[in-house]
This record gives C-alpha cells, sequence and structure tokens, in this order.
C-alpha cells in the first residue's frame, strides 16, 4: 500500500524529478510560507516552519541554485517565526516578503525595505471603523482577526464561529474600502489581505528567474495567490526551462489541484517531497 504523501501528476512533474538528480545546482526551489512550509494555524503569529521542511531545507541548500520564501507576510515576520537568522545551511536562501516589495537574503543580511504607502495606514484606521460599526449594529464579529503586516493587512475569519458567512459579510465593504484608498485585495483561504498595488507573486519570482537564469523551477504553493506564480512557470516551460508547479494539498482551496504537477498532502507532503529530493542527491 503507498502511503506517499506527494505524487507526480503530469508529465512536467517527472520530468523535474529526473533533472533534479544531475542538474540540481541549476535549481531554484521557491515557497509560498503559509500552507506549504508552515501549517495553516488560527493565529497567524503561531505559524512555525514545518521542522520537517526546515530540516530537508538545511541539506538541500548547500546543493542547489538558489531557494526563496516568496510570501505576502513581510520579511521580519518569516524570519522570526520561521527562525530563518539561527538555521544553519540556508545561504542561498532569499525571502521575497509581501509580494515581492520586501527582500532578504540570507547569505548577506540585506533588507529591502521600502517605505509604506500612506493609503495603507488611512485604510488600516477605516477598517477599524468599519469592524466597530458592524459589532454596533449586532453583527457577531466573535473570532475576527485583523493582521497589520505595516505595508498590508489581513482580514482574518477563521477563527470566527461561521467563517464563511462572516467573510462573504465582509468583502464588499472590504473591497469598496481598498478601492477608495487605491489598494487592491488578495483572497485567500478565510483571509482577504489589502495591500498596495505592488505586483503579485508571478512578479516576484520573475525577478528571481531573471537574476539567477536556472535551468530547473519548483513552486511550491497552496492558495490562489500562488497562481500568478504558476503561470510564470508555464511560461518559462514554452521557453524550454524544466518546471514544476508543486501544491500543497486542502479541501478550502481544490481549485489549485489542476494547476499540479506534483500534488503534496499540506506541509506534511510538502516535507516528506522535500525529504525525497535530499535523498535523490544524497
Amino acid at each position: 500500500m503507498d502511503d506517499s504523501l506527494w505524487r507526480t501528476t503530469t508529465s512536467h512533474g517527472e520530468s523535474f524529478m529526473k533533472a533534479f538528480v544531475e542538474r540540481h545546482g541549476e535549481a531554484l526551489l521557491a515557497f509560498d510560507f503559509d500552507g506549504t512550509l508552515a501549517p495553516i494555524v488560527d493565529d497567524p503569529e503561531d505559524s512555525r516552519l514545518h521542522e520537517g521542511s526546515a530540516a530537508a531545507l538545511a541539506q538541500l541548500g548547500p546543493e542547489v541554485g538558489r531557494m526563496a520564501i516568496v510570501t505576502g507576510r513581510g520579511v521580519d515576520a518569516v524570519r522570526r517565526l520561521g527562525g530563518l537568522d539561527d538555521r544553519q545551511g540556508l545561504d542561498c536562501l532569499v525571502v521575497l516578503g509581501q509580494y515581492g516589495v520586501e527582500r532578504w537574503d540570507a547569505a548577506t543580511g540585506e533588507v529591502r525595505h521600502p517605505d509604506v504607502p500612506s493609503g495603507v495606514a488611512e485604510a488600516w484606521d477605516e477598517l477599524q471603523s468599519l469592524v466597530g460599526g458592524l459589532e454596533s449594529s449586532g453583527v457577531d464579529v466573535e473570532g475576527l482577526y485583523l493582521e497589520d503586516k505595516q505595508r498590508a493587512f489581513g482580514v482574518h475569519t477563521r477563527r470566527a464561529k461561521n467563517p464563511q458567512a462572516l467573510m462573504e459579510l465582509l468583502e464588499d465593504p472590504v473591497r469598496r474600502l481598498a478601492e477608495r484608498h487605491d489598494l487592491q485585495v488578495e483572497p485567500g483561504r478565510f483571509v482577504l489581505e489589502v495591500r498596495a498595488a505592488s505586483g503579485d507573486k508571478g512578479d516576484a519570482l520573475r525577478e528571481l528567474v531573471e537574476e539567477t537564469r536556472p535551468s530547473l523551477v519548483a513552486m511550491v504553493g497552496d492558495d490562489l495567490g500562488d497562481i500568478p506564480a504558476f503561470e510564470v512557470l508555464e511560461e518559462l516551460q514554452g521557453a524550454g526551462t524544466i518546471c514544476a508547479r508543486v501544491v500543497s494539498g486542502s479541501t478550502e482551496q481544490s481549485v489549485l489541484q489542476g494547476h499540479a504537477d506534483i500534488s503534496c498532502d499540506g506541509p506534511d507532503g510538502v516535507a516528506q517531497w522535500l525529504e525525497h529530493l535530499v535523498g535523490r542527491i544524497a
């Protein structure tokens, strides 16, 4: 009986796995953070790097061309929650935070932190008033969590009594709020992220590809925000680069399975896949 938590689902996935053995030094491995390298939790501040993945990344780091975390979180949060500054073997790691606006290079410690657009702070204040008004009118907002990401903010309903109902209630007013301040909304798993219009994960991944010129690329994602990065891989495939879209499975975002060249059963599956890569080149 096969108890594997990951599987190749297309010929592209199979080609990547074969090529990785001989050409891993030319590989770019890119990952979302939440739901891939870190299990999804009710409170985003409780998120932690999966220890199985952490150990595998430390072994892969000296062997591959580049590793990257491409995330909507800020780089400081990812460094802290992942304990990245204290981990060995990650000199080839780059964190692209806030969809590529922020950047941290593990090898040099260099950090890119652009100024926060004024519209984000204004929208954040308006959001507090919006939620307060709903609560005053009798709407049950217990469990609603508002996450301040400095350049962006998240509206999380996962901890609410009825996460879907509260999300549906909030979506239109939050989108209108964002539009008033020239911001964009990125939907996710029971979360709406409001941020400055500054690109997406596809743009961030493209920046890395142009910088490193890898001959094979894998992107691991679990949410709708990862689709633009998957689309970049499709472009690269058309130009001859060996690519694999790796989906960390979720019943909440099953639509992503249609993009998968390699399918993993959540963060445990991602960890097992990474451990397999380590074993193939040991």
